[in-house]
């Protein structure tokens, strides 16, 4: 191979490399966090942003209700009782405050022009 098909074979690799997706596009657990994606395709640049980051924001109050019922449910499993509307409110409400503490941890833009939004919260809250 030449070196000028080297040059161009080294460009094609770091240009690939540039627009190879976080891992977070597909798996977004990490360490320390709760999180959700959020993602759109909508062709206008601050729409697309706005929705992925309302998406992800509600990706991450789903995921946040899941935990919260997993561990109510635990509780009331322990202590022979059932989940309540009361619990069920208070799942909502508890979500609802966490989510006033979440933040953009990163974002992405694929090639094809779908803008992702990872949001989180951390764990230690």
């Amino acid at each position: 191979m030449d070196t000028k098909m080297r040059l161009y074979f080294i460009i094609f690799i770091l240009i690939e490399t540039l627009h190879a997706q976080p891992s977070w596009v597909n798996n977004p657990n990490m360490d320390g966090y709760i999180t959700g994606v959020g993602m759109s395709n909508d062709q206008n640049q601050v729409s697309k942003r706005r929705i992925a980051t309302v998406a992800a924001r509600a990706n991450l109050a789903e995921t946040i209700k899941v935990q919260l019922k997993s561990y109510f449910k635990m509780i009331t499993t322990t202590h022979n009782a059932t989940l309540s509307t009361f619990t069920e409110s208070t799942i909502e409400q508890q979500a609802n405050e966490l989510l006033v503490q979440s933040f953009i941890k990163d974002t992405f833009q694929d090639a094809d022009g779908t803008f992702y939004v990872l949001m989180v919260i951390k764990k230690n809250i």
